[in-house]
């Protein structure tokens, strides 16, 4: 028996996203005790007004993961879903390396923003390792998790990461994160890739619809729950 410490995406604070359901219902409770690690789950302004930053409120669920695995009397998987992944990622990249005595197994995702490179497309932030098995599925078509690598959707990824207005200084620190990060990152256009931008509205459709949703309710959760079960 292992424990998966799951984090959701957005809007989903205390979990319950349809692509996070689907994984809890298809795996088996003999083998994996399945468990919901709440967090903001905020987006800024697209969540509310008053909202947390992603990078904020993912900040905030990868020490809300850091505490839940320090918790845990069994071996554990950690994960999420959209956001949630992208917490997953940051705890395993930044806090667990700190923490030794951490039982992690793995590191398990889907829609991750963090995807690995595959077939010329990852994460629509930029795929980054883990120091742990990563286990990935992402529904085809999916802009978070699939997108393209000469997208310019991923300019998004950058503009948004601190977008918040919930204070003067809030919206201080995005302006200042965001000039950061946009000039350290490369530049989103390649003249190599035109088809790359050719599809974005295609990508643009794709969120909008279900490939970042209820794409996920069959196969990927299916694959994902076989995955992690055989870790367990």
């Amino acid at each position: 028996m292992i424990e998966l410490l799951w984090v959701d995406g957005t809007w989903a604070p205390r979990g319950g996203s349809p692509a996070s359901e689907a994984l809890r219902h298809a795996l088996d409770p003999r083998k994996v005790k399945f468990t919901y690690v709440p967090y903001p789950a905020d987006f800024g302004p697209a969540t509310g007004m008053g909202d947390l930053s992603y990078e904020e409120s993912k900040a905030i669920g990868a020490a809300a993961l850091d505490r839940a695995v320090e918790a845990s009397p069994h071996l554990v998987a950690v994960g999420g879903y959209s956001q949630g992944a992208g917490v997953a990622v940051q705890y395993a990249r930044e806090i667990l390396p700190k923490r030794p005595r951490h039982q992690v197994l793995a590191v398990a995702t889907m829609g991750d923003p963090h995807n690995p490179v595959h077939d010329g497309r990852s994460g629509i932030a930029g795929a980054l390792h883990v120091p742990r098995p990563r286990l990935t599925v992402y529904a085809p078509g999916d802009p978070i998790a699939d997108l393209p690598l000469g997208s310019p959707l991923r300019r998004v990824a950058d503009l948004t990461a601190w977008m918040s207005v919930r204070s003067p200084e809030a919206a201080r620190a995005w302006a200042f994160k965001t000039a950061e990060r946009v000039g350290a990152a490369r530049p989103w256009w390649n003249p190599f890739r035109w088809p790359d931008f050719a599809r974005a509205g295609e990508d643009i459709r794709n969120y909008l619809g279900t490939a970042h949703s209820t794409d996920y309710d069959g196969g990927p959760a299916k694959r994902l729950a076989r995955m992690i079960e055989g870790v367990a």
